[in-house]
């Protein structure tokens, strides 16, 4: 089964800030992604509220994975698409949570964000479009919105 994994780009609002770890909820209720604060560009110090964009794809179940490349990870240019890979850590009946390559940090989406002809399992390699993230906004959110958001 193949599928042509395409990257767009997407939406997200920091919901917490702990050391390096950053936790985003996508817009739409479509997952949670935390990755280390030195994936995302911003000109001020990240906080929660701060809205980003970035590319992702849907996730694809792999048999034989690629060597990925994750140089274009940085966050000193422009937002770019680079293809990942990773390891699915949790399943359950709804969701999937996705460890990325190189400890870059976790994808958590719904079950209908992966790709597979076989049933899910925790283990399987996977590849998916990501990018780093760009500080675009910021929302006042009161601060007890935020509080325990991220462990």
């Amino acid at each position: 089964m193949d599928y042509i994994v395409n990257p767009v780009k997407m939406g997200g609002l920091v919901k917490g800030v702990s050391g390096e770890k950053v936790k985003v909820h996508l817009h739409g209720r479509l997952g949670v992604i935390t990755v280390s604060g030195k994936l995302i560009i911003s000109e001020e110090a990240l906080e929660a509220g701060h809205e980003v964009e970035f590319y992702f794809s849907y996730i694809q179940v792999v048999e034989d994975p690629y060597d990925y490349d994750c140089a274009e990870m940085t966050p000193d240019h422009e937002i770019e698409p680079c293809l990942l890979g990773g390891k699915i850590v949790k399943v359950n009946d709804t969701a999937i949570e996705v460890a990325i390559m190189n400890e870059l940090g976790t994808i958590g989406v719904p079950r209908r964000w992966a790709f597979t002809p076989v049933e899910i399992e925790v283990g399987q390699n996977v590849e998916f479009y990501f990018s780093c993230m760009s500080v675009i906004g910021k929302r006042d959110i009161p601060e007890n919105q935020f509080k325990e958001e991220l462990k």
